[in-house]
């Protein structure tokens, strides 16, 4: 089974394992092709595809994000295959779904030498780029934790969860010695030391992995004066070094930012408790659970977060342009998951409402300036970021990738590429059930399935012959806001028949992958 087909509405036919070919690097082709591009691609955590200027957020400022967009190529539907941070950044790296790669929360396995071989450092790396990494590696279970120089060429990373201000936390010392104290600024230095010491006589590839707007650092703006439940009950700018911050100050702190429509709801209306319990998720995001005024000092902690990563990226492209690598250097962005910002009554990520899946994607590439501008609307995924890198570096993605290059659809936007996406949660932590999810682009059918345990194994993702215990059916024309399910709604029951039977197929195809060894090997 040296070949893996899925549905060509999810992804297209791959290429075969061991065929990651190079192109243009026979002897006589060099002179004669372009150079390859320096590649960087930057990543931000929670951050909404509506936490974006351009895509009219009311209240947020992104300059430097719109202009990247204008500069390039925005997809407005954009999902993560895993709204959960470390399965979600493990899809990112090899381009897989979790229930193939299994590396999550709540999955006992590590991220293996041989998997590592597969995501598009290592393949870049083979190729002759200069490697490096910056921020939050999110992976926790990985074979070379604590040796990152193994795999990386320049490595200023961290494991675990960052804090507002880096410099006060042991895990964190290897920002110790930056002039900045703030964690995003910390970023942005730690980019700058990248580019100080990449070398002329090749290309770079730098993953650079923000750790803002998370909740790990909403949540310490006031460190050492909040922690759990009192995170966001005070003021940020009751922090001394905060007060007269040009972002982390005043900033949107007279924005209208009213509650959700559905944060006053009664959660269960959407979601039943006994199908997902709301303990665990009270916990960990308590500040949306604790009333409008702390849900509002979230909300602007939020916006002020993401200003501030929209500032380390025009910092980046000032510097690209004072090097003179703007014109051979293509920047990717988007976001590990969106979040819940007290909608549905909740907090938090993990579920597959459009607001913890649909994240912001831009790619600019200034070699090709006819795509500047460009909005493309079709159904992308996160799997296609690592198959698109590869492809701008010139090497073939391996049949183990299940996105596609995105490359074919910038440049014709109007080609046809996918009528459904399906998605999946598998975090069993905070009382999560299992999820599984179609999307088209007006239509989505998400399934609960029940779990009494925190982990699962390869026995609990297979589920063929289970019925769900929960079902959902939105019509995202007129339901935009994913607040009314159809799914009892007898006009609709052919459209459910024909999603339900969907799911299930795309569902068995990743287990059937899981098991291909050789197309998919660990």
């Amino acid at each position: 089974m040296g070949s893996w087909r899925f549905s060509s509405s999810l992804v297209w036919p791959c290429l075969t394992v061991g065929a990651i070919a190079l192109t243009g690097l026979a002897c006589g082709e060099r002179a004669s092709r372009p150079p390859r591009p320096n590649i960087i691609f930057l990543l931000s955590d929670d951050q909404r595809a509506d936490a974006l200027g351009i895509a009219g957020n009311p209240v947020v400022k992104t300059p430097n994000l719109d202009r990247l967009a204008t500069d390039g190529v925005r997809f407005t539907e954009a999902h993560v295959v895993a709204p959960v941070c470390m399965p979600s950044r493990a899809s990112f790296l090899n381009g897989q779904y979790e229930r193939v790669h299994q590396i999550g929360f709540s999955s006992p396995n590590v991220l293996s030498e041989t998997q590592w071989a597969y995501t598009y450092p290592a393949l870049l790396r083979d190729a002759g780029y200069h490697v490096g990494f910056v921020g939050k590696i999110g992976l926790q279970q990985y074979s070379f934790r604590g040796r990152p120089l193994e795999k990386f060429d320049f490595w200023r990373g961290h494991d675990d969860w960052a804090r507002f201000w880096p410099k006060e936390f042991d895990h964190l010392s290897i920002y110790h010695d930056s002039e900045a104290d703030i964690v995003t600024p910390v970023m942005s230095e730690s980019i700058e030391r990248f580019l100080d010491s990449a070398p002329s006589d090749r290309p770079f590839v730098l993953s650079v992995s923000f750790s803002a707007p998370h909740g790990s650092i909403s949540g310490s703006m006031l460190y050492p004066d909040e922690e759990g439940p009192t995170r966001m009950n005070s003021p940020a700018t009751s922090h001394p070094r905060l007060a007269d911050h040009p972002v982390y100050g005043s900033l949107y702190r007279d924005a209208n930012l009213p509650p959700p429509g559905t944060y006053a709801d009664d959660t269960g209306m959407h979601i039943p408790i006994d199908v997902h319990p709301r303990e665990g998720r009270m916990a960990t995001y308590s500040y949306t659970y604790q009333g409008d005024d702390v849900l509002r000092e979230y909300q602007i902690r939020y916006y002020q977060l993401v200003h501030g990563v929209d500032a380390a990226v025009g910092k980046l492209r000032d510097s690209l342009d004072r090097r003179g690598l703007t014109e051979n250097t293509v920047l990717i962005f988007s976001s590990d998951h969106g979040i819940l910002l007290g909608e549905y009554a909740m907090g938090g990520k993990s579920l597959l409402y459009d607001l913890t899946t649909r994240v912001p994607l831009i790619v600019c590439d200034p070699r090709a300036p006819e795509t500047a501008g460009r909005t493309v609307d079709e159904l992308v995924l996160s799997i296609d970021v690592p198959a698109t890198i590869a492809s701008y570096a010139g090497v073939d993605p391996p049949g183990s990738m299940q996105g596609r290059d995105l490359r074919p659809l910038m440049a014709s936007p109007e080609m046809q590429w996918r009528d459904e996406i399906f998605l999946e949660s598998l975090f069993l932590l905070r009382t999560g059930p299992f999820m599984e999810a179609v999307r088209t682009k007006d239509w989505k059918y998400v399934r609960y399935f029940r779990s009494d345990s925190e982990s699962y194994g390869e026995a609990d993702v297979d589920f063929t012959g289970r019925e769900p215990d929960f079902e959902q059916l939105f019509d995202l024309a007129a339901d935009p806001g994913e607040e009314r399910n159809l799914v009892s709604d007898e006009r609709h029951a052919e459209r459910l028949d024909a999603m339900r039977a969907s799911c299930r197929r795309h569902s068995a195809t990743l287990v059937q992958a899981r098991a291909d060894l050789e197309t998919f090997p660990r």
